[in-house]
C-alpha cells in the first residue's frame, strides 16, 4: 500500500502554483463557492488542502478542508458518528454523508481547475507542504497520505463502505494535537472552557485536536469523504 509523507514547511509565501498547503488562501474551481457553517451561518475557515499525487487512487483530484472556528458547536466539535453497532466495518451511507458536514466542509475537485480565491480573508498562516513517497507509515508524521491507519485507541474503526464503495481508501491522516498557526489579526477560536470563551492560543485545533482520518468512496457520479477521529 503506497504511503506519502506530508511535511509542512514555513519557508516562503504562497504562489498560484501551490496545490498542497496549510492556510493562506484556498484554491478552488471558480464555480465552487466558499462554504458556510450550516449551524451558525458564518463563513467556514480554510485549514488546508492536498492534491493527490500520481499513483494515488484519487490522482488529479484535490481535497480542501474548512471548519467553523468562530462559534462553539458543542456536540459537533468532532464529526457526527454514523449509525450502527460500532464504528469498525460500518457502512457509511450517502444519506449520512449528505447531512453530517454541519460545521465543516470537505470539498473535492479536479486539481487543474482550481485557482486561488483572492477575496478570502486569510486566518490560518500559510505553510507549504512537501510530499515524499515512503515504504512505510510512521505515526509521528504530521500528515500521512495513503498507507495504513495509525489507531491510537487500540482498536480499528475502518468503514466497510463509503457511499456504497466497498473498497474505501484512506485518503489522509492528520496527527493528533496538530496545531494550525494563525495570523496575528485572525479571530481566536471559540472555546467555552476558557474564561473569555475563546482560546488564548495563537493556533487553531481541528476537531478538538483528535487524530483525523479522511476516508474516500467513489459513488456513481462523485467522490465522497467520510471523516472519523480518535484520541
Amino acid at each position: 500500500m503506497k504511503s506519502w509523507k506530508l511535511e509542512p514547511l514555513s519557508d516562503r509565501r504562497q504562489t498560484k502554483e501551490d496545490n498542497t498547503f496549510i492556510g493562506g488562501k484556498p484554491k478552488l474551481p471558480p464555480d465552487m463557492p466558499l462554504p458556510r457553517c450550516r449551524l451558525c451561518g458564518k463563513e467556514l475557515t480554510f485549514f488546508f488542502q492536498v492534491a493527490f499525487p500520481q499513483g494515488h487512487k484519487w490522482e488529479k483530484k484535490s481535497m480542501a478542508v474548512f471548519y467553523c472556528v468562530e462559534q462553539w458547536h458543542d456536540q459537533y466539535c468532532i464529526p457526527e458518528l454514523p449509525h450502527g453497532p460500532g464504528l469498525n466495518k460500518v457502512d457509511v451511507t450517502t444519506d449520512f454523508l449528505t447531512q453530517y458536514q454541519r460545521n465543516f466542509q470537505v470539498l473535492v475537485f479536479d486539481t487543474e481547475k482550481a485557482v486561488p480565491v483572492e477575496d478570502y480573508q486569510e486566518k490560518v498562516a500559510f505553510r507549504s507542504i512537501t510530499i515524499t513517497q515512503e515504504d512505510k507509515t510512521d505515526g509521528r508524521w504530521d500528515m500521512v497520505m495513503g498507507g495504513r491507519p495509525i489507531w491510537i485507541m487500540g482498536q480499528p474503526e475502518k468503514p466497510a463502505s463509503v457511499a456504497g464503495d466497498k473498497k474505501p481508501v484512506l485518503l489522509l491522516q492528520v496527527r493528533e494535537d496538530f496545531k494550525f498557526p494563525i495570523l496575528p489579526d485572525a479571530p481566536k477560536e471559540a472555546d467555552p472552557f476558557f474564561p473569555a470563551k475563546v482560546s488564548p492560543f495563537s493556533w487553531y485545533n481541528l476537531f478538538a485536536g483528535n487524530r483525523i482520518y479522511f476516508w474516500g468512496g467513489q459513488g456513481q457520479e462523485e467522490e465522497w469523504v467520510y471523516v472519523s477521529v480518535q484520541k
